[in-house]
């Protein structure tokens, strides 16, 4: 039981966007949230390495609202809530 009290307070005490954070660097951002995600990275990730069928072509079209084709770190945290 004590090590479930630590557990909780141990994740009350992160950064809400660790998680995001991470993925977001393992991707090509940067920990401090700058940076940016490349398009072909990411639609790489999803469908061959995740092997997943969504249509994240346009999931990006929708969030990438610079139209860069770089996602930033608040378009990335978007995408993936």
């Amino acid at each position: 039981l004590k090590v479930v009290e630590c557990q909780k307070q141990r994740a009350e005490n992160l950064d809400d966007d660790h998680d995001l954070i991470d993925a977001f660097v393992a991707c090509g951002g940067k920990p401090d949230k700058s940076g940016n995600v490349k398009r072909d990275t990411l639609v790489k990730i999803i469908k061959k390495d995740f092997g997943l069928t969504i249509d994240i072509e346009e999931l990006i079209n929708k969030i990438d609202t610079d139209g860069s084709g770089e996602i930033e770190f608040e378009e990335f945290k978007i995408l993936l809530n």
